[in-house]
């Protein structure tokens, strides 16, 4: 039997008007995002109606500038421009916000309301928010939806947010493998998907997955033939406790649209879209930059996150940086009689040290991000221990030479005396950052390899332990060569 396939209607019934197309511009705004603005200028003093007045303006916007609205609010008045709003339109705005900052909002709403917005969401999205809630809230939240939608979130929210089966989402379509094609489009067609799907996935009768046809192939084939004829059996599925930074690596190497999640008897859970993988490498990449400057990540964006959990992500990493600083006094102390001697030499401290720090820093940056995207494993530390010997030197001796010009350009000039030895200070110089910018690349380059091997988070204040590494070995370096070229002369 074939399907006679529906004929699109008059073209002209169709095709949007000129004023439903929106071309972005860059610094340029909608109508719609500039009455919005001109709305928000008068918050955070607005009055009650003027907030409620913010509800049919956002009900223009498409749902992630309204959640870029929300996110600009604070949490009660959220709240309040989403009751004014279409039920619809508040729930997809909610979804698109941040999961901290939506659960805070959800939680000056009436149960009943905040369950109506959940029922709303799609399943991975409203997972996402009841996981950041409160226990008690979210049970309460649970109780006021259907049953069938409470036990799907239920089990969503049981994954870990880190993992595949944490941004899945279980609202996907699959067909029989033993359907005909025929009977397959007219299955889909009467059950529209809400996540969006290049490939439906092909299971047999205990839902296990079989393979993948696109929806190309499905349209394009006879009617009459099997399904499982034409299914890709060739493509990768994970299980839901794979970890998302293997999934988003998954995606980025073999231009995945979407990645079926399977349990361990390979029967089908979910899928995992390539927009939910974006977020995460958005998430993933915020933790890393923030624990490369040495603090903890934040779990919400800068704006929401309170006083004392700032001073707390914050103040412990600071805490040990500063102990492991204070070692730079130990070291100066011991070399106090020197200093004594010479003053000249401690002008060129900060100079060296800053160079260590900063090499040290492109290496562990460098590193981490290898380490990352896996172009480097643990096996691979000689050949990188090497090559940063190596480019460390040339470094160190390239800004060597800097410093040693800019020495004696300064005694010919009459700028400084140097204590009559411009040439021993200046060959001090540069012979210490050889030594002290090659250190620091070497130090920056295998730090990360050491945490990895520790099984810690590589990007954990790397960069600035190695800076607080460099200050104090760059101290000894320094003074050391100093002794050594100086001496019988200024030491």
């Amino acid at each position: 039997m074939t399907i006679d396939r529906p004929q699109p209607d008059d073209a002209s019934d169709s095709t949007p008007r000129e004023d439903e197309i929106v071309v972005h511009q860059p610094g340029i705004e909608t109508p719609e995002e500039q009455a919005v603005d001109e709305l928000l200028e008068t918050l955070p003093h607005a009055t009650e109606e003027q907030v409620e007045e913010l509800a049919p303006a956002m009900e223009d916007l498409p749902p992630a500038d309204a959640a870029d609205t929300l996110e600009s609010l604070e949490p009660q008045q959220s709240a309040e421009v989403l009751t004014q709003m279409e039920e619809e339109s508040a729930a997809e705005a909610l979804a698109h916000m941040d999961s901290a900052l939506a659960a805070t909002v959800l939680l000056d709403l009436e149960p009943e309301e905040a369950a109506s917005f959940i029922d709303e969401m799609e399943p991975d999205d409203a997972a996402d928010i009841l996981q950041a809630l409160p226990k008690d809230a979210c049970a309460t939240i649970l109780k006021g939806l259907p049953l069938r939608k409470a036990a799907l979130l239920g089990k969503l929210a049981l994954y870990d947010p880190r993992s595949a089966g944490g941004v899945m989402t279980t609202d996907i379509l699959v067909v029989r493998a033993g359907m005909t094609i025929g009977q397959a489009i007219e299955f889909i067609r009467t059950h529209p998907m809400n996540e969006t799907q290049s490939d439906v996935y092909a299971v047999d009768d205990e839902r296990r997955l079989v393979g993948a046809i696109t929806l190309r192939q499905l349209l394009f084939t006879d009617d009459r033939e099997l399904v499982s004829a034409h299914v890709t059996t060739d493509l990768d599925a994970v299980l839901p406790t794979v970890d998302r930074e293997e999934v988003a690596r998954l995606f980025q190497k073999y231009d995945y649209i979407t990645l079926p999640v399977v349990d361990e008897a390979r029967r089908i859970l979910g899928m995992v879209t390539v927009d939910d993988v974006i977020d995460v490498a958005q998430q993933e990449a915020t933790e890393a930059i923030q624990k490369i400057g040495g603090m903890e990540a934040l779990d919400a964006p800068y704006t929401q996150v309170g006083f004392v959990k700032m001073v707390r992500k914050r103040g412990g990493w600071l805490a040990v940086l500063f102990l492991g600083e204070t070692l730079t006094a130990t070291a100066m102390g011991h070399f106090e009689h020197e200093i004594e001697r010479a003053a000249v030499v401690a002008l060129f401290v900060p100079l060296i040290i800053s160079s260590g720090g900063n090499s040290g820093s492109q290496a562990t940056t460098i590193i981490i991000r290898s380490l990352a995207l896996r172009e480097l494993s643990l096996r691979d530390w000689r050949r990188v221990i090497s090559r940063e010997f190596l480019t460390g030197t040339t470094l160190g001796a390239f800004l060597g030479f800097i410093g040693f010009v800019r020495i004696i350009l300064w005694y010919h000039l009459g700028w400084h005396h140097y204590e009559g030895h411009p040439y021993l200070i200046a060959s001090t110089v540069w012979l210490s950052l050889i030594g002290v910018v090659m250190f620091g690349s070497v130090v920056g380059s295998m730090l990360p390899f050491i945490l990895r091997g520790f099984r810690f988070d590589p990007a954990s204040a790397s960069a600035p332990f190695v800076a607080t590494l460099v200050d104090v070995t760059g101290l000894v370096i320094y003074f050391s060569i100093a002794i050594l070229v100086l001496k019988g002369t200024l030491l």
